[in-house]
């Protein structure tokens, strides 16, 4: 939890340099999730006339059923997931941070899930997040915004803790197996904001 903390403080600290230039250089939004309702929040400031770099935090989000680690939509019922990220992503969109038009996004970050079945298994797994996402960005006058984007994430393992119960069943130890492994998949999502 160390490396989270230390992500967050220095991201605030990067990006007070920007907060004392363009009017307009903070945006606050969220993706909501409809599914596990571990809704992601976020805050981008500009750092150039085309550039934005963001913290998007997640803590102690607890889902049943379990939210996947390696984007597929297939939950074990079983299973819980106390989950855990920090994401710093960088935008560029070439008409300008915070105007309409085609955006790209490259994310670095770490996450932690805990999951834990029914029958008494656990799984502890850590991963660091690289990614790149598409995608296009609306703002209206009065600060609302939208943004939607599609891209491909990596997750890279560097942390499992995991034992099985003798009474587990198969199908949840081969999810175990699934959700704790280094995986690449499609994610995407679509952000509501607020630019100031």
């Amino acid at each position: 939890m160390n490396i989270f903390k230390y992500l967050l403080f220095s991201s605030v600290l990067f990006f007070q340099t920007s907060l004392c230039f363009a009017k307009d250089s903070i945006n606050f939004s969220v993706a909501p999730d409809p599914i596990t309702y571990c809704h992601q929040y976020r805050v981008d400031v500009s750092i150039t006339k085309n550039s934005t770099l963001g913290v998007m935090p997640t803590f102690n989000c607890t889902d049943r059923p379990s939210r996947p680690t390696n984007g597929s939509m297939v939950i074990n019922s079983q299973v819980t997931n106390t989950f855990n990220r920090i994401i710093i992503p960088w935008r560029y969109s070439p008409h300008g941070a915070f105007i309409d038009g085609f955006i790209v996004e490259a994310i670095v970050g770490l996450e932690k899930s805990e999951f834990k079945s029914a029958s008494g298994s656990s799984a502890n797994v850590s991963f660091i997040d690289t990614g790149v996402w598409l995608g296009y960005q609306w703002f209206w006058r009065n600060g609302f915004n939208f943004s939607a984007v599609i891209g491909w994430a990596h997750l890279t393992r560097i942390n499992l803790d995991k034992s099985i119960s003798p009474a587990e069943s198969s199908n949840v130890s081969d999810y175990l197996d699934e959700q704790t492994s280094t995986n690449t998949h499609q994610t995407g999502g679509v952000f509501f904001g607020w630019d100031f």
